[in-house]
């Protein structure tokens, strides 16, 4: 309970001196996760288009629709079981779709999609000028 605390509280005083807040994994797992690993590929991959500005929340429309359908039942299956594996973090976080979202990356990770992923949002047409400013 205090680490959750802590959390909320790093993430309130990031959010009101203007900064980012710090992404936490829904397993509380920081270092090397599936998002860490997703915002490093896009810095390899289109670093021009500073992709790693997207929220966590923005991505919804790119997981469901664009990736999630496009991919064949049996990885679809998968993945989507990965997916429920991820989520339950999500269960006590107050992060809503961002957690979600978190977590659909962690499991395309574990399934070994992410270059796959990482490359749909490169191709995506979006770019970011700034935090919340990404656009086609």
């Amino acid at each position: 309970m205090k680490a959750l605390y802590f959390i909320c509280l790093l993430v309130l005083m990031s959010v009101a001196l203007g900064g980012q807040a710090p992404v936490q994994s829904p397993a509380g797992q920081t270092p090397a996760d599936g998002y860490q690993n997703y915002r490093a590929m896009l810095g390899k991959m289109c670093p021009l288009k500073h992709l790693e500005l997207l929220s966590p929340g923005e991505l919804d429309d790119l997981i469901e629709v664009n990736f999630h359908d496009a991919l064949p039942r049996a990885m679809q299956t998968k993945l989507d079981a990965a997916d429920t594996t991820e989520k339950a973090a999500c269960a006590n976080a107050t992060m809503g779709l961002a957690c979600f979202n978190i977590a659909y990356i962690r499991a395309i990770d574990d399934v070994k999609l992410l270059p796959r992923f990482t490359k749909m949002v490169c191709d995506s047409g979006i770019v970011c000028r700034a935090p919340a400013e990404c656009s086609k």
